[in-house]
């Protein structure tokens, strides 16, 4: 809590103690103010009216004495003392001051008051901030997913939109939904990424079985990019189901470089691989080792092809931003879409020590299957100081942006100083 508040808080507490306790240690109203509220006061009053009326003849003399025996029964009846110094302190008897009421007031009050806001105020208020913040960090994807699916309902939609809801329903597990969304996307614009995300879900809704619908669009994606690693995988798989064993291997060796790099793709492609030879062998066919067929020599004129999207990004710092924070303060480098969702398709963390620094990020960097820089022709590329450590943007952080406009063909350096404060 700052000074400021805590400041009003007593000041309003002492405000609320005054106008409390001020009337309990004074009596009120003098002699004077009881003496014209008591009933000896008000009789006086209506006599010099009566005599007024008298004097100026608005009344006759017998009036007058009929008024005046009026007057004075009421008297009688309502003051039970003789003279107007009793009168008042009639009046007054009930007004004395309490000096004790005052100050168990003084003590209770502000006592309750901050022990109510200790039980009430801090504790519910922090709670409040809490769980709005978390879900303002983590919104719901199905809420994401509804509001998406209710915009393409009245509008045609662009190729990404229709992406994003394909992928938003293979999430959510409705494989039908999410095929029939890429198909959209498919009508706007005939894509390798699309058939291959569309052959999925056809897939997954058969028990991850790709039948002769969804064979036949991972072979049309690789007509479109016959070297695309993502493509000669499904392809090889599609084929193995299939039971064209050959097919199957020609496509499953040319992940060579990539197996020879990775142990679970390794493992993965031989399986295949072992399973489609033992096929081909049980039917009199000869069939290279898998050692062979997967060495990387086979397969070296196609290593640019098969590495996947890459960035290199040469982050900097500019020398006043460095002055505001400290050395071990986190620093986000990321990659996110141009147009699309938000959230990174690839990040790395750093500290502000550690800069200027080259990095990479590359495919291998997704949080979310599909949700890679190969899945995005357009990116920006960004790289930001955060002294929370939160790895969402907060006011006072400071960042650097740079757009790639196409990621396959970025091969050079990006060069990114961190020198704007995110307001």
């Amino acid at each position: 809590m700052n000074v400021t508040f805590w400041a009003l808080t007593v000041l309003m507490l002492l405000v609320a103690i005054g106008i409390i306790v001020y009337p309990l240690l004074r009596s009120r109203g003098s002699t004077a103010v009881a003496y014209r509220e008591s009933n000896l006061g008000l009789y006086e009053e209506k006599l010099q009216e009566l005599d007024t009326d008298l004097a100026e003849a608005r009344i006759d003399q017998e009036n007058y004495r009929i008024a005046r025996q009026e007057l004075d029964r009421e008297l009688l009846d309502n003051v039970p003392v003789e003279n107007t110094a009793t009168a008042s302190e009639q009046c007054t008897a009930s007004a004395k001051r309490h000096p004790v009421l005052a100050l168990v007031l003084a003590i209770f009050l502000p006592a309750f008051a901050l022990l109510l806001y200790q039980d009430l105020g801090m504790h519910a208020g922090s709670n409040v901030v809490q769980v709005q913040t978390d879900q303002q960090q983590t919104p719901s994807v199905e809420a994401m997913t509804a509001k998406l699916e209710t915009y393409l309902q009245s509008n045609e939609g662009t190729v990404q939109e229709w992406r994003m809801l394909g992928r938003a329903y293979k999430h959510l597990k409705r494989y039908q939904d999410s095929a029939e969304a890429f198909g959209r996307a498919l009508e706007l614009q005939p894509d390798a990424q699309l058939m291959l995300e569309k052959a999925e879900a056809i897939a997954l809704q058969n028990n991850e079985v790709f039948n002769d619908e969804a064979r036949e669009l991972v072979l049309q994606a690789k007509k479109l990019e016959p070297d695309n690693i993502n493509v000669l995988w499904f392809a090889g798989v599609a084929e193995f189901q299939a039971e064209h064993y050959r097919e199957a291997i020609d496509n499953l060796s040319q992940l060579a470089t990539v197996a020879n790099s990775d142990k679970d793709v390794d493992q993965s492609i031989r399986f295949y691989i072992e399973k489609a030879r033992a096929a081909l062998i049980a039917k009199g066919e000869t069939v290279a080792t898998v050692d062979n067929l997967l060495k990387v020599d086979a397969v070296a004129d196609q290593t640019a092809a098969i590495t996947g999207a890459s960035i290199r990004v040469a982050v900097s710092v500019d020398a006043a931003v460095r002055a505001r924070f400290s050395p071990g303060d986190a620093v986000f480098v990321y990659a996110k879409a141009a147009q699309g969702p938000k959230m990174p398709l690839a990040v790395q963390r750093l500290t502000l020590a550690q800069l200027p620094a080259e990095i990479s990020l590359d495919d291998s960097m997704s949080m979310i299957d599909g949700m890679n820089l190969s899945a995005f022709p357009s990116v920006v590329v960004a790289a930001r100081i955060s002294r929370s450590g939160s790895a969402i943007a907060q006011s006072g952080d400071y960042i650097g942006e740079v757009q790639v406009a196409d990621v396959n063909s970025a091969n050079k350096i990006i060069d990114i100083s961190i020198d704007r404060v995110v307001p």
